[in-house]
């Protein structure tokens, strides 16, 4: 089957070729024009993305705005994870005291309308999204007690410090429902939000809520759910007004033009005019796009014989590859005796060559071959435990003669039939992994021959598709192949050390969270999350990171296998200013690569050659 491909490959890159050098261009998927794709208006940047058809312009209606999210909607801040540092946007700055977050705004921001953005558009946008999302419920009350501020009152169980960051970065919170535009709706919008969150809080409380109450809220949220997904201002006014630097103005099945905003406050300073957004229909068409130098940017997955060859199919493209902010694990399922004996778990850590498991299921990913298994992203964790402490770490690089040495100290024995354990029972499990996920598939089955061949009796089972979370979360597995640490929502420690120990893979994995262990000094996991939790930037949060690290590396909750990366592939041909690929600009880009393309226009980094 890789043979195969790898012809496959091979082919098309001899067709590239030749079409090249016959002055042709790679056809785009829905165009009948096989020719030279048309050169572009003046500071055009060519991207790729989805979006739905036909194009209503709505964020709130069925498929929202598409790939256009970013460059139309604000929020009042990003965060770059290599540097651990916010930048501002629509805010110029923001302070907290107590349960209140107040946020004070740029001063003379503008929608393309020329309708002057202000913490009134602040308070519809929250009140939409907590009509129509029923999120954030966190946030009790907005208000704006004057244009260019916005007071967040949080409700009485939120962590203002853990939920800063959502509250500044997500795209959704600032700037997606102009007043001049969602008023209309407002008033209705108000009543469902209030409702719903009354209802959420009291059931939060323990409190019973009547069937009637939540009838009622059936209703009034249906009723707003159909005028809503029924609005469609690009489709009936032929724009939309939008704060960020660029809003859609022509939108087909096959392309997509933003064009920029006028009034926007970096407007002076950047060279590009559009954004042209081809659809991206595949993968395959994606990167056949980049190489013809029909886009200036993209992160398709490439097959390696591509990328291998990039300089030679076209010099003027170049890769870079950073963090997809979390990794693929081998989970343990410790509501099993087997897997309770740390021995056994540091044993398969040793017996595993995470290298090969890389290579054959993601050869792009960051392997974890040598690495301490603190929890944290590999790329991440020098930033966040000193060297001298990582020193001190065991060193998990594959060494199946280590990993025997470590059973045998602990009663283990190998015969004929393979390793057993020292109740004289074999070391038998199942590894299940989700069947849809075929590069999970590929690491699993990987891991299942290397411990085969370590001595352990071991089987694969495929996971049906639609069942991932009943048989994960529920915990029915022995072991099983899927995301271990993820940084989602706040690329900090906090999030991975609390997927691990109190979200998703706690949940599956059964790990004793509220068992106290001398390798905390005595604490419990769950006690040295919520210390961490409840100030995650403040000055004891590293300490609690260290000690978390610690004792993940120690006892081994899951096996990082490979960390996941996102390749992006950019192109000089029509634009100099690229950032360089150590640049902490590029850690911005998962869950959300657009956000790299605003900053590097905005800022007039992004110049045409």
């Amino acid at each position: 089957m890789v043979r195969r491909n790898g012809r496959l490959w091979i082919f098309f890159l001899a067709l590239l070729l030749v079409m090249t050098a016959c002055g042709q261009a790679v056809p785009s998927e829905g165009t009948a024009d096989a020719g030279q794709p048309p050169a572009p208006s003046s500071g055009a940047l060519r991207l790729a993305t989805t979006w739905p058809y036909p194009f209503h312009g709505n964020p709130f209606g069925p498929g929202g705005v598409g790939g256009a999210w970013w460059f139309m909607y604000e929020p009042f801040a990003h965060y770059l994870p290599q540097t651990q540092e916010y930048l501002p946007r629509l805010a110029e700055s923001w302070s907290i005291d107590g349960q209140k977050v107040t946020v004070k705004l740029k001063k003379g921001l503008k929608f393309s309308d020329g309708q002057p953005f202000t913490a009134r558009d602040v308070v519809s946008t929250v009140t939409m999204i907590q009509a129509v999302w029923s999120w954030p419920y966190e946030i009790q009350n907005v208000t704006a007690p004057d244009d260019e501020t916005v007071v967040f009152t949080l409700w009485e169980n939120t962590n203002p410090q853990g939920f800063l960051y959502t509250l500044l970065t997500n795209g959704a919170m600032a700037s997606l429902a102009p007043y001049h535009l969602y008023e209309p709706f407002l008033q209705e919008a108000s009543q469902v939000a209030s409702l719903g969150k009354a209802i959420y809080y009291r059931q939060v409380a323990g409190e019973t809520v009547a069937q009637e109450e939540k009838d009622q809220y059936d209703t009034l949220y249906s009723q707003l759910r159909d005028k809503i997904d029924a609005f469609a201002p690009f489709k009936d006014q032929g724009s939309v007004p939008v704060v960020g630097p660029f809003g859609p103005q022509k939108v087909t099945q096959n392309e997509m033009i933003l064009t920029a905003n006028p009034h926007h406050w970096e407007r002076s300073q950047t060279a590009v005019d559009e954004i042209r957004f081809k659809n991206w229909s595949s993968n395959e068409f994606v990167w056949g796009a980049l190489l013809s130098g029909e886009l200036d940017a993209a992160h398709p997955s490439m097959p390696k014989d591509v990328v291998d060859q990039l300089g030679q199919l076209n010099p003027e493209l170049h890769g870079v590859t950073v963090s997809d902010l979390s990794d693929v694990a081998l989970l343990f399922n410790f509501r099993k005796p087997l897997f309770q004996d740390p021995a056994l778990r540091q044993a398969i850590a040793y017996a595993l060559d995470r290298n090969a498991v890389r290579d054959i299921s993601a050869w792009q990913a960051a392997s974890y071959d040598g690495s301490h298994d603190t929890g944290l992203l590999k790329s991440a964790e020098s930033a966040w435990i000193p060297a001298d402490a990582v020193a001190q770490l065991p060193t998990y690089t594959y060494d199946p003669e280590k990993a025997a040495r470590i059973l045998e100290a602990a009663g283990y024995t190998k015969g004929s039939k393979g390793w057993m354990t020292p109740h004289g029972q074999p070391v038998a499990f199942t590894v299940s992994v989700y069947g849809p996920h075929n590069d999970w598939v590929l690491a699993a089955r990987e891991v299942v021959n290397q411990l085969k061949d370590f001595g352990f009796q071991v089987d694969l089972k495929l996971i049906p598709e639609g069942m991932r979370d009943q048989v994960i979360l529920g915990g029915d597995f022995d072991a099983a192949v899927d995301f271990g640490s993820a940084w989602w929502g706040f690329p900090h420690p906090v999030t991975g050390y609390d997927r691990l120990y109190s979200g998703d893979v706690a949940k599956a994995t059964g790990f004793p969270v509220k068992e106290a262990s001398p390798l905390l000094g005595g604490a419990t996991p769950e006690e040295v999350l919520l210390t961490l939790r409840a100030d995650p930037q403040g000055s004891g949060a590293k300490e609690a990171i260290a000690e978390l690290a610690r004792f993940t590396s120690q006892m081994l909750p899951v096996i990082p296998l490979y960390e996941k990366v996102l390749p992006i592939y950019y192109s000089e041909q029509r634009w100099a200013g690229w950032p360089a690929a150590d640049d902490p600009l590029w850690s911005l880009a998962p869950g959300g690569i657009e956000r790299v393309y605003l900053i590097l226009a905005t800022s007039g980094q992004l110049k045409p050659r």
